[in-house]
């Protein structure tokens, strides 16, 4: 298969599969009220290859291990990452649409400790040159 192949069947993957609606799924409804999923789908991705030989053809039969083909050279290399995260939900009822947002306490937490030892990584390095200059 050719790599121009592979990446749009990959494509075409990602397009039916990583979505809001087969993560998270359909939009929910109870009586006149609404609730449609909102969610961040982030894709890295990468990939290599190469084509060459590992020596010269004559250095390769000395070497009764190799054979022709191994002397023509291939290679190649594909990956990727998806992240998908809930990020909050919208409301519909009486027929008015309303964004909420999805607070995730525990990363807001964690910022304000990196601050923190940040703030205090810098206070003692200040503190630190202040005693040397006297």
């Amino acid at each position: 298969m050719e790599v121009k192949q592979l990446i749009k069947e990959i494509k075409e993957n990602l397009e039916n599969t990583a979505n809001t609606k087969s993560i998270f799924g359909n939009v929910m409804k109870v009586d006149d009220l609404s609730i449609i999923p909102v969610g961040s789908i982030k894709m890295k991705g990468g990939g290599g290859g190469g084509i060459g030989t590992a020596g010269t053809l004559p250095d390769l039969k000395k070497d009764k291990s190799s054979d022709e083909e191994a002397a023509t050279g291939k290679g190649g290399g594909l990956g990727m990452t998806v992240d998908i995260t809930p990020v909050g939900y919208i409301k519909i009822k009486d027929g008015n649409a309303e964004y909420v947002e999805i607070v995730d306490k525990t990363k807001i937490i964690l910022n304000a400790i990196k601050i923190f030892f940040v703030m205090a990584i810098f206070s003692g390095l200040k503190g630190l040159f202040k005693r040397k200059k006297k």
